[in-house]
C-alpha cells in the first residue's frame, strides 16, 4: 500500500523557523540598544562626577564650578539623538548625606551625579508582548582625594 504524498511540510517548517529567527533577531536588537543606552548613561555620569569632584576646593565658588563643569559635558544619549533630562549633581562630606546646595563647604569632598530614569522605546519586543519602553538610569560618585591603598 502506497502512502499519500505529504506536501507542504517544508513550507510550514520554514514559516515557523522564520518567525522564531525574527523574534530572536528582534530580541538581540532591543537588548543591544538597552545595553548601549545604559553604557551611554554610565559613561556620562562617570565623567560628570569626576569633573565635578576635580573642581571642589572647599568654597562656594568651587561648588558652582563643579556643578557648571558637570552640566557643560555633552548630555546626549540614544546614540546622540536625545538629551538627558533631570540630571542631579549633589555633594557630600562622607557619602551618607547628599546635598545639592551644601552648607558645610570646606568639608565637601564627594560629588555624585545621577541621571534619573530616561525612557527608551522598545522596537521589536513590543510585537510579542514586551514592554513599550524601558527606563534606564545611572549614578556615579567621585572624590577629590581617592582612598590610597597601602601595603
Amino acid at each position: 500500500m502506497k502512502s499519500p504524498p505529504q506536501r507542504g511540510f517544508v513550507l510550514i517548517a520554514m514559516a515557523v523557523t522564520m518567525l522564531l529567527l525574527l523574534a530572536v533577531m528582534g530580541l538581540a536588537f532591543d537588548i543591544g540598544r538597552i545595553y548601549i543606552v545604559r553604557n551611554e548613561a554610565q559613561v556620562f555620569t562617570d565623567a560628570a562626577a569626576l569633573t565635578a569632584a576635580s573642581k571642589l576646593d572647599g568654597t562656594a565658588a568651587g561648588i558652582a564650578r563643579a556643578r557648571e563643569s558637570a552640566e557643560r559635558l555633552p548630555m546626549r544619549w540614544n546614540l546622540g539623538t536625545t538629551e538627558f533630562t533631570g540630571v542631579v549633581v549633589e555633594f557630600s562630606k562622607d557619602g551618607t548625606k547628599w546635598e545639592t546646595n551644601p552648607k558645610e563647604l570646606p568639608e565637601m569632598t564627594l560629588a555624585r551625579v545621577t541621571v534619573p530614569a530616561n525612557s527608551m522605546e522598545i522596537t521589536f519586543l513590543r510585537a510579542v508582548g514586551g514592554p513599550a519602553a524601558v527606563n534606564v538610569a545611572a549614578r556615579s560618585v567621585a572624590a577629590t582625594n581617592p582612598v590610597r591603598l597601602t601595603e
